[in-house]
């Protein structure tokens, strides 16, 4: 880890520093119409032996998969948040593992069956090996389920048009009340722009997913409408073996 990515981790533990007695979760039930980040990936199914949820925070997100996967991996850069993601999940095969997207060396290639991953991609320095990352450890035939803020969302715009910065995570252009700039935010994707970054590293687009408090609204005209962005993508039963060793970590 260099300099720069541990003085950012101690302003991400900063942030979560507060936690530090096990949580009391509640099922996140599946929605037609998802009203959130969280029921958007729920609502989308799954099962097998292994799923790996890309930023975990406190394990709410894989809690809701304990009975569909035999075994929870949790990918965290936040060793604070890993914590409290383990005092959360102790009683469930949980296997927690601190770091970036961008290397996973602790996880085997085509040794995952889901990866799920809410609200995480804006915060990684490099998305693209991030990406390749997450196709070379998925099995042949793999799910991913991704979301993201959409800077194309309606209310966005206009505050463009007005001259303003379309922050995605803090009030005040950005600036509100956190340690980190926009919540420590660093890419802004629209449904476009996060499909051609799936489809750059070998992923096949299966479906998007508009999700916010207006139920079906979103979801008819989900670039324009939906506070955020979500693909489920799938890795190529038989993959291209350009691609194979783009994701491919020696």
């Amino acid at each position: 880890m260099t300099m720069s990515q541990q003085a950012i981790s101690r302003k991400y533990d900063e942030i979560y520093a507060l936690a530090a007695e096990k949580e009391t979760f509640t099922n996140a039930h599946p929605a037609v119409w998802p009203r959130n980040r969280f029921q958007a990936i729920v609502a989308m199914g799954g099962e097998g032996e292994t799923i790996l949820d890309i930023g975990c925070g406190n394990g709410y997100l894989l809690y809701q998969f304990r009975h569909s996967y035999a075994r929870l991996i949790g990918l965290e850069f936040s060793p604070e948040r890993l914590t409290q993601a383990q005092r959360n999940l102790t009683e469930f095969n949980f296997l927690p593992v601190q770091g970036s997207a961008e290397q996973m060396p602790e996880i085997a290639t085509a040794s995952i069956d889901r990866i799920i991953s809410a609200d995480t991609i804006e915060h990684i320095p490099d998305v693209y090996a991030a990406v390749n990352e997450m196709f070379r450890v998925l099995k042949p035939g793999g799910v991913l389920v991704i979301n993201t803020p959409n800077i194309a969302f309606i209310k966005k715009r206009l505050l463009l048009c007005l001259g303003r910065f379309p922050a995605t995570s803090q009030p005040n252009e950005g600036l509100g009340d956190s340690l980190l700039f926009d919540g420590g935010h660093l890419h802004y994707f629209t449904f476009r722009s996060l499909g051609k970054l799936l489809q750059r590293a070998g992923f096949q687009l299966q479906k998007t997913v508009g999700y916010g408090p207006f139920l079906f609204l979103h979801n008819l005209y989900p670039s324009l409408l939906s506070g955020g962005v979500q693909w489920v993508a799938r890795k190529p039963e038989a993959v291209d073996r350009h691609f194979q060793d783009k994701g491919r970590v020696d």
